[in-house]
């Protein structure tokens, strides 16, 4: 597994489109998919991002519009990509 910077990924999927998939614990999911590899992006993480952010269902957001937290892009069920901006 490959791990990225935040920079490093937006360089190669912050063109990618992901849609609003759930919300769980103060952090939204985003999926998309790019030559067959699936995109996961989390935004958030605390209860104070959360009340600064506005997701529409259904609309298509590009990677390097959201400011995520965490990322990782799959080829089935192997993990190839991640990036892990926590803190």
């Amino acid at each position: 597994m490959k791990k990225l910077t935040e920079e490093q990924f937006n360089d190669v999927y912050g063109e990618s489109e992901v849609v609003f998939a759930h919300y769980y614990k103060y952090s939204f999911l985003f999926v998309g998919e790019l030559e067959g590899k699936s995109i996961n992006i989390m935004v958030g993480g605390n209860s104070d991002d959360i009340y600064r952010f506005d997701v529409e269902p259904n609309k298509k957001y590009k990677v390097k519009e959201l400011g995520f937290n965490y990322a990782t892009v799959k080829d089935g069920d192997e993990t190839i990509v991640e990036v892990s901006c926590w803190w």
